[in-house]
């Protein structure tokens, strides 16, 4: 081959090859957008699952606040209830005509609690 076609071959290997250069360029800066548009959806989708777990955080903190307050107030009134116990029963038995002797030795309670309650509960003369 000549060289003035010898030349003319390289300089239409040369515009083939930066044509094909370009063409994948192209190509390239089209999938690096697409990839930094799908990146960038990524991270909205990360802040708004971030600011959701932080919300959720929240309200499993005062559920839990909450859920201790109840348990409390459960346990006192189970409390008072326990201890109210042997004198509502005390008072029943007194309504019913129970005596001193009867709570004292049926309840266990003093001499003076168990008088308290049949004075204070006990049935009422009506002469």
């Amino acid at each position: 081959m000549p060289e003035p076609m010898l030349a003319s071959a390289l300089a239409l290997a040369a515009i083939l090859v930066a044509r094909r250069a370009v063409r994948a360029q192209a190509r390239l800066s089209g999938q690096l957008a697409e990839l930094e548009q799908q990146l960038s959806l990524q991270q909205q989708s990360i802040s708004g699952l971030t600011a959701g777990a932080v919300g959720m955080d929240r309200r499993l903190r005062r559920a839990e606040a909450t859920e201790k307050m109840i348990t409390d107030r459960q346990e006192t009134i189970e409390n008072q209830q326990a201890a109210e116990q042997p004198y509502s029963h005390a008072i029943r038995l007194v309504q019913q005509g129970a005596t001193t002797r009867r709570l004292m030795e049926e309840l266990g309670l003093s001499e003076s609690e168990a008088g308290l309650l049949v004075r204070l509960h006990g049935l009422r003369d009506s002469a």
